[in-house]
């Protein structure tokens, strides 16, 4: 079975993401932890768009 995977299709979703990720990181003011897990999530979507260049 041939499977073909988007990975462009993925590439995009993952950098729309990090946008949308980064503007609330961005926003997060007093909110330590908003603060905190925005950063855990760009750092997890920073190795997924390695992954995906690799591929």
């Amino acid at each position: 079975m041939d499977r073909s995977v988007p990975f462009e299709e993925m590439r995009e979703k993952v950098r729309d993401i990090y946008d949308l990720t980064q503007q609330l990181y961005n926003n997060s003011g007093d909110f330590p932890a908003v603060n905190r897990n925005a950063k855990r999530i760009l750092a997890s979507l920073e190795i997924l768009k390695i992954n995906l260049e690799e591929a």
